[in-house]
This record gives C-alpha cells, structure tokens and sequence, in this order.
C-alpha cells in the first residue's frame, strides 16, 4: 500500500506521472486537501475486490458518508484545477529556503528543497522564540522536531505572501 498523502507534490517535483510513482503497489491512497485545496477528501484506488474490502471495513467502522457529493464536487474540482499548478508551490518554497540559508543562525540546503515543504535548523535560539516571532507577524511556521521548524508553501499562499514572509525573517533576523 502507499500512503500517497503528497503523491502529487512528489509527481510534480520528480517529473515522474502518478501512475509510474504508484505502479509498484497494490492499492494507494492520496489527500485532495493536502497541496490541491480540496476542503476534505481522500481517494483510495487499486484492484476491485481490495476496494470492495476497504469499503465494506470503512462503513463497518464507521467511516461512510452521506450526501457527500458537495465535497465530491471540490474534489473533482481540485483535482482538474490544482494539480499543475503545485510546481509553483516548489519554486516558492525553494526561495524561502534560499533566503533562510542567508541568515545568521540558521541552516539549511535549499537544494535538498524538492516539493512545498521547508525543513530548516535553528542554530542560535531556542526554536520556539523563532517561531513566536514569526506568528507575531502573522506568519505561521512549526516546531518540528529539536532546533528544527517546518515552513509549508500550499494554494493559500501567494507570492506577495512569500515576499512579505522573506521581509520579515530579513528584518526579525539578519541583524540578530
């Protein structure tokens, strides 16, 4: 099985379709609200009877839903409108990178930036003082592990959004 959360992050920044990403597997799952800004919804594809199976155990749990043809219609929707244009999500998440690697305090490869997600280090404060400062801004970044905060670039930012964000972290910390 893939868990294809991000397969279509991962579709984009290799270059590689879905279909060859998700050919060495069974059954793959994939998230219409993570990257395609779907409000909910996830897909689960693979051979009929396995499908036939993770339906039958779903609605046993609980899991079925009803009058769900709204949220169907926001899928179909992101799906049709948002894929191609995830690529633009990379491009910006890599001028984050860029511009965080010029910063005293923080490391991190913008080469090793692939898809929509920033991973960076902390070097010279505590984590979660970056991260207050930033939210005090009106940006929202994570703490993702020790010395470590997660940026993700996603359809709800724009590039005036990027710009605004690369200011901040200039004046919050290129001079501290």
């Amino acid at each position: 099985h893939l868990d294809g959360a991000r397969l279509w992050n991962a579709a984009a920044a290799s270059g590689r379709s879905i279909a060859d990403l998700a050919a060495p597997f069974d059954t793959v799952s994939v998230c219409l609200s993570k990257g395609l800004g779907a409000p909910v919804g996830s897909l689960l594809a693979g051979p009929a009877d396995l499908i036939k199976k993770a339906v039958r155990f779903r609605n046993s749990i609980g899991g079925g839903m009803r009058q769900s043809g709204i949220l169907a219609a926001a899928g179909l929707y992101a799906l049709a409108h948002h894929c191609g244009r995830l690529i633009d999500d990379h491009r910006r998440a890599r001028r984050l990178a860029e511009t965080i690697a010029t910063l005293p305090g923080f490391a991190i490869d913008p080469a090793l930036v692939e898809t929509n997600i920033v991973l960076f280090q902390v070097e010279s404060r505590p984590v979660a003082d970056v991260v207050a400062a930033l939210r005090a801004e009106g940006i929202w970044m994570a703490p993702f592990g020790p010395g470590q905060v997660r940026a993700v670039v996603h359809l709800d930012i724009s590039p005036s959004d990027i710009d605004v964000t690369l200011e901040t972290l200039r004046r919050l910390f290129l001079s501290s």
